[in-house]
């Protein structure tokens, strides 16, 4: 029987899973991708982590999967992804580039700002990669390439000065998907309600996957944490999205259940069970409506 897709909270504990030592000493860390081309670590289909991780390449092909999401992956790309989202990745060409790591409580204890108001983006669903033109590539090449020294370099502040660092990399990120993606800023009131809903849902389906929470929470439940009427928050949600809360709420745990389906031998039940449904039929009826197609008969499309 197949067990859910492993998690881990840290990149050392990623790498232990495959008997390999990485240390790890921080709640932050760098590492050349030269480190990924070890064939054990490239042979887990799918995983979730507790970290976020921005990922530079200089050289290389392949790809990597969020979700039910896939992108091609080659030189100059750059991207980032968020805990507890079901990831995966293929290298089909040698790597060359950087990894950078970094957990939550290291953006809360060392930066004196707003996180999800400053960084939003951070919080956000999967954003695809960035292919990132010859100037900009260098641009945060080189930056990459300071915080591996100063990671390397024994310092009395060097926490404070890999902060500092992380800090300009997602200013520019945000800069640069600014310019160059969907703009993901809130703003006015309506649109950090629409915000603060889906970090609530991100936060809630989070929870369940790690086994914090039983189930996903109803809109009332959610618009109770908000403080709001329950009205008040599908109206907004839909005013600014042109999505409903509970067509924002299906998709979320569609996506999150299409993932599972698709890459890992987990039964229906054993699926149904990691968010709350009562049984493998509840969970095949909502699919089936969803969907259009049973359980099974996706997985085997």
């Amino acid at each position: 029987m197949e067990k859910k897709p492993p998690y881990f909270e840290t990149i050392s504990d990623y790498f232990k899973h495959f008997e390999i030592e990485l240390e790890q000493y921080l709640n932050f860390t760098i590492h050349h991708l030269s480190i990924l081309e070890n064939g054990k670590l490239r042979a887990l289909d799918a995983f979730r982590t507790g970290y976020f991780a921005f990922l530079l390449i200089e050289e290389g092909a392949g790809s990597y999967t969020i979700d039910e999401h896939w992108f091609e992956l080659k030189e100059h790309s750059f991207y980032f992804t968020s805990p507890s989202h079901l990831k995966s990745f293929n290298i089909e060409k040698a790597w060359k580039g950087f990894i950078i790591t970094f957990d939550e409580s290291f953006l809360t204890e060392h930066f004196h700002i707003s996180i999800k108001e400053h960084f939003p983006f951070l919080f956000q669903e999967s954003i695809p990669v960035m292919y990132l033109p010859n100037d900009f590539f260098e641009e945060m090449r080189e930056l990459f390439l300071l915080v591996l020294e100063d990671y390397a370099r024994s310092s009395l502040y060097k926490k404070e000065v890999l902060a500092s660092h992380l800090q300009t990399i997602l200013y520019k990120t945000k800069s640069y998907l600014h310019t160059h993606q969907a703009k993901v800023d809130v703003v006015g009131r309506p649109a950090e309600i629409a915000q603060n809903f889906k970090n609530l849902l991100n936060k809630n389906i989070k929870q369940v996957i790690e086994q914090k929470d039983p189930r996903i929470w109803n809109v009332q439940e959610i618009a109770d944490i908000m403080s709001i009427h329950p009205n008040y928050l599908s109206s907004i949600v839909k005013q600014v999205t042109g999505k409903s809360v509970k067509k924002w709420m299906n998709e979320k745990l569609l996506g999150e259940t299409k993932a599972l389906l698709s890459k890992t031998n987990m039964t229906n039940a054993e699926i149904a069970a990691s968010f709350g449904f009562s049984d493998a039929s509840s969970f095949s009826r909502f699919f089936k409506k969803e969907t259009g197609a049973s359980p099974s008969d996706y997985r085997k499309s």
